[in-house]
């Protein structure tokens, strides 16, 4: 269950009220934690591994800095992604898919329905990273094959399925940095394709989704092509 209040100046929401999601809040605002490894460091987001009192987590801080009037009014019609995201990953681990990696806490610096600052605090998931196998095994395939489709048919989606999103651990193969969108016909048929270009894994599922898929892909090359020449 996540639980959420106000603490601190931030909405915050954190799993299974625990309190100490909010005592590791309080060490990363005082700095008080160690950073092992930073994972990415780029203007708007920065994550990192870092140690806290409670163990090692993965950190991320998202501030953008584009298009803030054009993320303002979206607010209002698209909701809260992140705040999506924790939501549907405590939903689908509660249904017993312990595939995507669980998201901890959540705080947001907000205005209304627009966060302007994002803090969350995701699980550190140790193995070994699907890029580092110069070919992915047919075992694994067929374990990627089988969660995703459990993924899906709770509602959930990856966004992103490449080679770099998945761990191999000691428990199975662990999926991380997933979606916080509305699943929908449509965008299963994307992590499918994605899964086929990316991983190898065949997609057998051609629905409604799968082909407004490529009846938008075909549509989107026509018009470049026309661009181009003109």
């Amino acid at each position: 269950m996540i639980s959420s209040e106000n603490y601190r100046g931030f909405s915050f929401y954190y799993k299974d009220n625990d309190i100490k999601y909010k005592e590791i809040f309080d060490e990363i605002l005082s700095y008080d934690y160690t950073t092992i490894k930073v994972l990415r460091n780029i203007d708007d987001t920065k994550v990192s591994l870092i140690s806290t009192k409670h163990g090692t987590f993965v950190y991320k801080v998202f501030a953008p800095k584009s298009k803030r009037s054009e993320r303002f009014f979206k607010s209002f019609i698209k909701g809260d992604y992140y705040k999506n995201l924790i939501f549907e990953t405590d939903r689908v681990r509660n249904e017993g898919l312990t595939f995507p990696n669980d998201f901890y806490f959540l705080a947001e610096r907000k205005i209304f329905n627009y966060a302007s600052l994002f803090i969350m605090l995701i699980e550190y998931v140790e193995g070994t990273e699907l890029i580092d196998y110069p070919v992915i095994p047919e075992d694994i395939k067929s374990e990627i094959k089988s969660s995703m489709q459990k993924l899906h048919t709770l509602k959930m989606l990856s966004g992103d399925p490449h080679r770099g999103n998945f761990i191999v651990s000691e428990s199975g193969v662990r999926i991380i940095d997933l979606s916080g969108k509305k699943c929908t016909a449509e965008r299963k048929a994307r992590d499918r394709i994605a899964m086929e270009k990316h991983l190898n894994i065949k997609n057998d599922i051609k629905d409604f989704g799968y082909y407004a898929v490529i009846y938008k892909n075909k549509l989107r090359r026509v018009i470049k092509k026309i661009k181009g020449k003109s």
